[in-house]
């Protein structure tokens, strides 16, 4: 709690004090391409699916840059996207993991200019090779290298009105437990488990009644006629990126994830039908109650399409 508090504090502190320093910039768009991040399902045989790379799996290897200076045309700061789990790293250390490095990297070569990173629709993605400090400082390496990249190529003046939407949503959970079923879930086994039907049991004794949906937050920005910018929370599968990205009909279309609120995993009705860790097991070690409805992806993307016209 100390910390959390302290946390919170510092956040509204720097908050405050970027407003109080903010200057006139000029946005420009430019973009590149990564390939250490991997969809991480891979069928384990058994009609299940394991966390292990699984190079056929669908990826978004494309890396956004928003690079912004001031009036006297000064680099000030790099907004930089990829769609991969900052997961290189093991050890219960505090570590910006390869987004950290690549951060370092790019301040180190750009004096004065912050450096920020957007996570992207990771959900199912992880950095490969893995487990080491020096894998996670050569993913760094190649995600800063791919953002020098981006910055040779033509960029894309940002220009125009900022419009933003934002809504939540009653995103609905699937068909949920009975009491009864709770407490024979407790007695499992299986100390997952069992521990998720306690916390879930909690809930119902407190409320009398569990849940039928969360209210998650969707959030669309457009920065001037070009740039679409997607905000999604919780740890979203990569679908929702190439969906969205193909389906949204303007030059450029960035989707982010993580954002506003991190509930639990966010699959899609393909990752739902599959099942594993994505597809629901992993709302086990929170007090959901159950995983979510199969509808999950269809009431989210019409939300964002929603919102997005909101901003014509």
């Amino acid at each position: 709690a100390e910390y959390t508090d302290a946390l919170q504090e510092t956040f509204v502190r720097i908050v405050g004090e970027a407003m109080e320093h903010a200057v006139p910039a000029t946005l420009n768009y430019c973009k590149a391409r990564c390939g250490f991040a991997m969809n991480r399902r891979t069928l384990n045989g058994q009609g299940g699916w394991n966390n292990s790379p699984n190079p056929d799996g669908p990826v978004d290897h494309s890396v956004p840059v928003l690079k912004v200076t001031d009036a006297t045309n000064k680099e000030i700061a790099l907004v930089f996207g990829y769609a991969c789990h900052c997961t290189t790293l093991g050890h219960q250390k505090f570590s910006g993991d390869y987004a950290g490095y690549a951060q370092e990297y790019l301040q180190a070569a750009h004096p004065g200019v912050t450096a920020m990173f957007m996570n992207g629709c990771s959900g199912d993605q992880n950095p490969y090779p893995r487990r080491t400090v020096e894998l996670a400082q050569t993913h760094g390496r190649s995600l800063a290298t791919a953002v020098e990249a981006a910055l040779t190529t033509k960029l894309i003046p940002i220009e125009g009105a900022l419009k933003a939407a934002y809504q939540e949503i009653d995103l609905a959970y699937d068909t949920l437990p009975t009491r009864d079923q709770l407490l024979d879930q407790q007695k499992s086994t299986n100390k997952l488990d069992a521990a998720h039907a306690g916390r879930v049991l909690a809930v119902f004794n407190e409320q009398g009644k569990l849940p039928q949906n969360y209210p998650y937050p969707v959030q669309v920005l457009r920065l001037g006629p070009d740039l679409t910018w997607v905000m999604l929370a919780g740890e979203v599968v990569i679908d929702y990126s190439l969906r969205l990205k193909n389906e949204i009909n303007d030059p450029i279309v960035w989707v982010s994830a993580y954002t506003n609120d991190v509930p639990t995993y966010i699959p899609s009705l393909r990752v739902w039908k599959e099942g594993g860790y994505e597809g629901g097991d992993a709302m086990k070690w929170g007090s959901h109650p159950t995983r979510w409805n199969p509808k999950v992806e269809e009431h989210i993307v019409t939300t964002v399409h929603a919102l997005r016209s909101k901003l014509d």
